[in-house]
């Protein structure tokens, strides 16, 4: 049984090894994106002189226009340009026809600079340009990947209005920039709230729940792999067998049949403590007497299935000649396989029946070595 949890212990551990590693493999050439991932991350947006009550003679002048008789409001709005990708942004990247800036829907950029950067370099060549006053269009500087820049913009917008601001350009290797704002998702619950939250009851409910969804999840995971790797330990016992029959010219094939059969069902250890036991007619007597000192009547056979593809249960009783199968444990894979036969009251090994065994048993164990 040890031979076989180890055995099995390895093939699984090999297979797992193989899905992880070639998972990798695939998932490194394949699937990984390695590009850069350009995104503007909306870090703040501010209304900075918003006038609601009517205040007598005041007037609020810019460009000569009164922003309040004209229903306007001043808004500050601070944007971060990151690389989240895993490759830089070159200069020979952007676009010189399609810039990459931004666009502002319903108002005006009154005025627009880069405040900050994860680098000297950035903080140094970053810059902002204007084509229009809703056109703002960043500088071509290299970005690292996790570097960034914040730009800030003061807006003009009318005051029924909310401020909205769309990304644009184009970068080679940037599928699409986008738009990420934050401020909303720190308003947002947080995960552990949302996974977290509800009456007691529900939470009770849920842990059932999770716990039988994971058993299950594993189950469709475990299982399957158990099988597949059942199927080839079979199919390498198979071979095995082939290769024996083949080896020994097939002098052994009427009387191992039972013994090949057993053996592809259930693997070599079984059957290797039952060779100890019958492998010469010193150790079968020590062992008959171990078994009549258990008090079990040799009528207990009769009742047993025999058939070869019946895995016997293992018992673990401490014993020196079955180390972790009872006697009539022994007995029965015996007389199962054809090595032992009943004769009136009488237990008689087949010395025939017992060369081939365990010659076969003896090539089975270098080929799984």
């Amino acid at each position: 049984m040890v031979q076989i949890e180890k055995k099995f212990a390895w093939s699984f551990l090999g297979f797992l090894l193989a899905v992880i590693f070639g998972s990798i493999a695939v998932y490194t050439e394949f699937i990984r994106d390695t590009s850069p991932v350009i995104s503007y991350e909306i870090v703040s947006s501010t209304r900075v002189l918003d006038v609601k009550e009517d205040v007598g003679d005041l007037s609020i002048i810019y460009n000569n226009e009164d922003i309040r008789k004209s229903k306007k409001v001043l808004s500050v709005l601070i944007v971060r340009v990151i690389n989240n990708g895993k490759s830089p942004v070159l200069k020979t990247y952007y676009d010189d026809v399609d810039k990459m800036g931004l666009l502002v829907e319903n108002g005006d950029i009154i005025r627009g600079e880069i405040v900050s950067a994860s680098t000297e370099y950035l903080r140094k060549n970053a810059g902002i340009s204007f084509s229009n006053p809703r056109n703002a269009e960043f500088t071509n500087v290299i970005i690292e990947p996790k570097d960034y820049y914040d730009a800030k913009f003061l807006i003009l917008i009318p005051e029924d209005k909310a401020l909205t601001v769309f990304p644009k350009g184009k970068i080679a290797g940037v599928k699409q920039i986008t738009m990420f704002d934050r401020i909303s998702n720190q308003n947002a619950d947080s995960f552990w709230k949302r996974t977290t939250s509800g009456p007691i009851l529900v939470q009770i409910t849920r842990v059932p729940v999770y716990f039988f969804g994971f058993i299950l999840l594993m189950g469709f995971i475990v299982v399957p792999i158990i099988i597949i790797s059942e199927y080839f330990e079979k199919r390498k016992r198979r071979r095995i067998v082939r290769h024996f029959e083949t080896f020994s010219d097939c002098k052994y094939k009427e009387n191992n049949d039972k013994v090949y059969s057993y053996y592809i069902e259930n693997g070599l250890n079984t059957l290797l403590k039952t060779k100890n036991a019958v492998v010469n007619q010193e150790k079968f007597d020590k062992f008959m007497n171990a078994y009549k000192k258990k008090g079990v009547n040799f009528e207990d056979l009769d009742d047993v299935d025999l058939d070869p593809s019946v895995q016997i249960a293992m018992r673990a009783l401490p014993n020196e000649i079955n180390r972790g199968l009872s006697p009539a444990d022994i007995l029965r894979i015996l007389v199962n396989i054809g090595v032992v036969a009943k004769e009136d009251d009488t237990i008689i090994r087949n010395e025939e029946h017992v060369k081939s065994m365990v010659e076969f048993l003896d090539f089975a164990a270098i080929k799984e070595a």
